[in-house]
């Protein structure tokens, strides 16, 4: 075999072992399978619950809905007001979210998958222990398929 080849498996095999609980690895292959399980769906159109906790503006829950993978409305469940597109995500936007936390190494990225459909249930953040109020949690509920608003 190659020994660059073999040097190259060496690595991979050794940081596929790692067993630092801090390491990205693991998060990195949980959040690729879950991905896959979303979009083996082939849902681009749907209906979803999000609700933020942190130091921020609304932590209301808010209906969300996604026409072509982008977020086209959005409902406080409280207020039954209208919000700004802005103000919400989509699956895949909370996946980049959960790809950014890894990629920067935050303090904690905690994310629970639905085992069947993929999508994350919740996600906990905290960018840098150091810093206050950079913490943010969501919660992720009610995906389900919509008919597109005419």
């Amino acid at each position: 075999m190659n020994p660059i080849r073999l040097a190259g498996l060496a690595l991979l095999a050794a940081a596929a072992s790692c067993s630092d609980s801090t390491s990205p690895l693991p998060q990195f292959f949980e959040l690729q399978a879950a991905r896959s399980r979303w979009h083996a769906q082939n849902l681009h159109t749907y209906a979803v619950v999000v609700q933020h906790s942190c130091f921020c503006g609304n932590v209301n829950p808010l209906y969300t809905v996604v026409v072509n993978d982008e977020v086209a409305g959005v409902l406080d469940l409280q207020t039954n007001q209208s919000l700004d597109p802005k103000s919400s995500q989509s699956v895949d936007d909370l996946f980049d979210f959960i790809q950014r936390a890894i990629d920067q190494h935050a303090d904690v990225i905690r994310v629970e998958f639905d085992p069947t459909k993929g999508f994350p249930t919740s996600i906990d953040y905290d960018g840098s222990a150091g810093i206050a109020d950079d913490e943010v949690s969501f919660r992720i509920t009610d995906v389900h398929p919509i008919t597109p608003p005419t």
